[in-house]
């Protein structure tokens, strides 16, 4: 009998030792799955600020666009005159070919708090386009007879954010002459 009990006690011992050793093994397992899923709950938030970021950056660009748009929709003396380099930089109405001549959104267009840096646009005049269908059959041909078209490129631009272009070619609209 005293054998026996010898071979027991000696069996117990073994199993206090693996249990112990399974149990660390899980508490590592488990400590990896955890960490995994600290970094990836780390990445979804980058991902869900840099999408806001460049959110913001497409609606303060659509901003400039906008704005520009109505600067060359509303008229002015560009669109009876071929713009020159000085009106590129006095009027921000540049000629074909010219160097950009960016020109800040006034802070009144976009939310100052959001953007750090304000949205910018330039516009390019592109030559004359077709006007008001048979405009140019009269003679003496009427004002608008070719309309200018210009490309309006905005754009926003932060340190350390998303960085937003967009494009967008107009033919202006001359009234008609006596209205």
């Amino acid at each position: 009998m005293r054998l026996l009990t010898h071979h027991s006690v000696r069996r117990r011992d073994h199993q206090a030792g693996v249990s112990l050793v399974v149990v660390l093994i899980l508490l590592v397992a488990v400590s990896v799955l955890g960490i995994a899923v600290l970094r990836s709950s780390a990445m979804q938030e980058r991902m869900s600020a840099n999408l806001r970021d460049r959110n913001l950056a497409v609606q303060a660009t659509e901003a400039a666009l906008r704005f520009a748009q109505e600067q060359v929709l509303g008229g002015g003396t560009w669109d009876t005159v071929v713009p020159t380099a000085a009106n590129c930089t006095a009027l921000g109405i540049c000629p074909t070919g010219s160097a950009p001549s960016w020109r800040d959104l006034p802070s009144t267009q976009y939310d100052t708090t959001l953007i750090p840096a304000p949205p910018q646009y330039w516009i390019e005049y592109l030559g004359q386009g077709p006007a008001r269908k048979g405009s140019c059959d009269q003679l003496p041909p009427t004002l608008d007879c070719f309309s200018p078209m210009y490309r309006v490129t905005a754009r926003t631009r932060s340190a350390g954010r998303a960085d937003v272009v967009m494009q967008a070619n107009i033919i202006s609209r001359i009234p008609d002459p006596g209205t």
